[in-house]
């Protein structure tokens, strides 16, 4: 039996997928899809469609039949997370949930993100800093490459990219919460895809998922999307602790 894996065509989505290969004792082909957000690295997520444009065309394979098992970073995914006929089931154990700086950060300083999570705790962390936050996109390596240019003194990125990609880079982990679901692997299925969705629930890391849920529902329940405000972290088992922070 050969499982079809499909991913971002990124270098972080393709690893991200080779992790779910090692995981599952079965065949298993990686098929990369180009998403909206791929195909339009330099538009502001919320001017082209919020979360779901690094989603929907890897659902859209899945609905269709092409692939068997959709891997995404589940931060990516919008707030509902279910799309009709589909459902997550299984998640990966979670990676760090850090953000990180990568650069230098002194008085006056550029530094690179487009979130309005990341920006609104920035100006809060560095407020005595005069800071000039500036949009970015793009991979970690575009990212990287307009660091090095000089079109930033600093870069925000999350820490679990950083590792999976072994970047040779040194970055500090600043003391911000991070978003819903960062950090985290989710493997998506076919509601009625009974065989598949058995296989997965086998890799499922149980205190991972649960974690994701409590996070996940705080989202949906303030309707949160790519433009709110909003962070939160859970943590432990039984309790879990949840972290979050809200900026109007």
């Amino acid at each position: 039996m050969k499982i079809r894996i499909g991913t971002r065509g990124s270098k972080l989505g393709i690893a991200y997928a080779e992790k779910v290969c090692k995981e599952l004792p079965y065949d298993t082909e990686i098929i990369t899809i180009k998403t909206k957000g791929d195909l339009n690295p330099d538009t502001p997520v919320s001017e082209i469609g919020g979360k779901g444009i690094f989603c929907s065309a890897i659902e859209k394979e899945l609905l269709n039949g092409n692939i068997d098992i959709a891997v995404h970073s589940l931060k990516d995914m919008p707030g509902d997370v279910e799309t009709p006929g589909l459902v997550v089931n299984s998640v990966l154990k979670r990676n760090s949930a850090h953000d990180v700086i990568v650069g230098k950060v002194n008085f006056g300083c550029t530094i690179g993100t487009s979130s309005p999570r990341r920006i609104a705790q920035l100006k809060d962390l560095y407020n005595n800093l005069n800071i000039i936050i500036k949009p970015i996109r793009g991979n970690i390596d575009t990212r990287l490459e307009k660091l090095d240019s000089g079109e930033y003194d600093a870069i925000v990125l999350a820490e679990a990219g950083l590792q999976t990609l072994n970047i040779n880079r040194t970055w500090i982990k600043i003391p911000i919460v991070p978003a819903i679901g960062q950090g985290i692997i989710a493997l998506q299925t076919r509601e009625d895809d009974e065989v598949i969705n058995e296989i997965v629930k086998k890799v499922n890391h149980k205190t991972t998922y649960a974690q994701a849920q409590l996070e996940r529902a705080l989202l949906k329940g303030i309707g949160g999307d790519c433009t709110t405000k909003v962070a939160a972290h859970a943590t432990g088992s039984n309790p879990i602790t949840l972290k979050a922070m809200y900026y109007d």
